[in-house]
């Protein structure tokens, strides 16, 4: 959430998670909260079962967009695909709006909440990325890639957005004015890419976010959640973010180009098990590299989070000197794997 809405959630938090509580039968006392990045998420029991509560704010998406998010998911899984399914409200909706006058002076504000099955498993680590794992992710996306291929909203008021869409990417409104080169960047790569093709084989519905905190692993199944930021937009961009976030991992060497190599080389063989990618989206994936980059840099300063401890900080130094001189996020060669 930005800097409003979580002051207007820890406003009335009490309010709208006894709302929350009464909506989807809960046991108010079992609430655990486990973040609050874009939603403030929470976690629970509902009859013995572990469970997943997200409450968005009204600003970051509108109701049809969360039930277009759950249309998505509910296809995959329908097909195969192991994702974290959808809790029912008491009253049967896959999501309930609560409106903010209804239970506070809130004017025109309201939050959406839905609910999930908290998946079986647990977070992987570098000791877990063996080369069969790898293969695994890889097939999981690709999977999911080639299920977007014939993926239809089941309403189109539920269709989410278009990549470029993300107000992230309007980062003359997030990015410090003092930083012109940066917006400069991010604007001429938008626009750049804004002229390539949309077509069938190379875009479509995409997760955009699969990274190794995405997903948990339970006797060596991958089960993916945080559909959140689902989007149409390239496969390419898909395949490049397992690779993006396992080279910003502390753990993890963002020099150790051999590294690089042998997970991509694995993710790319178990990802074209199960879809065809052409040799453009992988020649294509620095400059993916490059939007996401830009795309965390926005995010971070319009979420105010820019000094803080942790990942962002340690994602945040020397990120405006490598933006500026166009420093490759990953300096491989991916022209060797097309």
């Amino acid at each position: 959430m930005d800097g409003r809405s979580e002051k207007l959630f820890e406003t009335h938090k009490e309010a709208i998670l006894a709302e929350a509580a009464s909506r989807y039968d809960i046991d108010s006392s079992t609430l655990k909260r486990l973040g609050s990045f874009e939603s403030v998420v929470y976690e629970y029991e509902n009859g013995g079962r572990g469970c997943i509560l997200k409450i968005t704010h009204s600003l970051h998406r509108t109701p049809e967009l969360v039930r277009g998010e759950l249309d998505w998911t509910k296809y995959l899984i329908d097909n195969g695909v192991s994702v974290s399914r959808t809790v029912p409200s008491k009253s049967g909706n896959m999501t309930e709006v609560i409106d903010g006058k209804s239970i506070t002076e809130l004017e025109d504000d309201y939050f959406i909440i839905y609910a999930l099955e908290k998946s079986p498993g647990r977070l992987t680590t570098p000791d877990d990325w063996s080369d069969e794992f790898i293969n695994k992710w890889g097939r999981i996306v690709g999977r999911m890639n080639a299920l977007a291929k014939t993926f239809v909203p089941t309403k189109p008021s539920w269709k989410r957005f278009e990549w470029h869409e993300d107000d992230s990417l309007r980062v003359d409104r997030h990015i410090p004015s003092s930083q012109p080169k940066v917006v400069e960047k991010c604007n001429s790569l938008i626009k750049r890419m804004l002229a390539w093709p949309t077509d069938h084989d190379s875009y479509g519905m995409i997760h955009s976010d699969m990274h190794h905190s995405n997903f948990v692993t339970n006797d060596g199944r991958i089960t993916a959640f945080d559909f959140d930021d689902c989007h149409y937009g390239w496969f390419g961009f898909d395949i490049m973010i397992p690779l993006f976030y396992v080279m910003r991992d502390h753990r993890i060497d963002p020099d150790d180009t051999d590294f690089a190599r042998r997970f991509f080389s694995e993710f790319i063989t178990g990802y074209r098990q199960e879809n065809i990618i052409d040799g453009m989206s992988i020649k294509r994936i620095p400059e993916f590299m490059k939007l996401r980059e830009l795309d965390l840099y926005s995010v971070i300063y319009s979420e105010g989070i820019e000094e803080e401890e942790g990942w962002c900080k340690r994602f945040m130094e020397n990120r405006r000197q490598r933006i500026e001189n166009g420093i490759p996020v990953v300096d491989i060669d991916f022209s060797t794997f097309m």
